[in-house]
């Protein structure tokens, strides 16, 4: 598995800023979903088929709220101005020019569980690469599994229904830690988990981007 790890990406008083935007003060709008499908080492429950929207128990569902910050097509939230110091700090991480075309904050909640992860996915069907930047510490961890999307390997629609069928086999795990980045191959398949215990809610900022440049290439 090919990444890049960074610590100390901002300065604490920025870091500070956002953490106060994305908790919900100063009127910053979070956007609720339903419904998402959660795995559980325990049970024979795992991201598969349709039929698991009727059959999956409430029990191995979690929800979540999102607030997209840029999108293809032109979307822009009026909150996008408040990170592009951190899209800049993160293109200097990198150190290659970045073509930014989806952040996306996502937040989800304790569901009183532990040893879970949520359903394994990517986040675009085209060559890219991915990041999360941790805005605060989370026992959440990031799961990254064995297998990846292969654009070779027939429609989209054909590729959606091998993601949703497919066994997979955890290769790396990646504990939320403030004020850091973790980028790694955008065909990868990976997945959020819920927090638990003493951490109430984990907020990260899922980027994709694309580059001229292979960012794992040695100096």
């Amino acid at each position: 598995m090919q990444y890049i790890h960074k610590k100390g990406i901002i300065g604490q008083t920025y870091l500070s800023r956002l953490n106060k935007i994305v908790s919900g003060q100063n009127g910053f709008p979070w956007y609720f979903l339903s419904k998402d499908i959660s795995y559980d080492a325990s049970t024979d429950m795992k991201f598969g088929g349709e039929e698991l929207e009727v059959k999956i128990p409430d029990k191995e569902t979690s929800i979540g709220f999102v607030h997209v910050l840029l999108d293809q097509g032109g979307v822009e939230s009026p909150w996008l101005p408040y990170f592009l110091p951190l899209t800049d700090a993160i293109q200097d991480t990198i150190g290659c020019p970045l073509e930014f075309f989806r952040l996306r904050l996502a937040l989800i909640t304790d569901i009183g569980k532990n040893g879970h992860h949520n359903a394994p996915h990517t986040d675009h069907e085209e060559d890219h690469y991915a990041a999360l930047y941790y805005l605060h510490d989370s026992n959440g961890d990031t799961t990254f599994f064995d297998q990846y999307d292969d654009p070779k390997s027939g429609t989209v629609d054909e590729r959606w229904w091998r993601a949703r069928n497919q066994e997979y086999t955890i290769q790396k795990r990646v504990t939320p830690q403030a004020n850091s980045l973790f980028v790694f191959d955008g065909h990868q398949f990976h997945s959020s988990s819920n927090p638990y215990g003493d951490h109430k809610y984990r907020v990260t900022l899922n980027i994709n981007f694309k580059c001229d440049h292979d960012i794992f290439a040695p100096d």
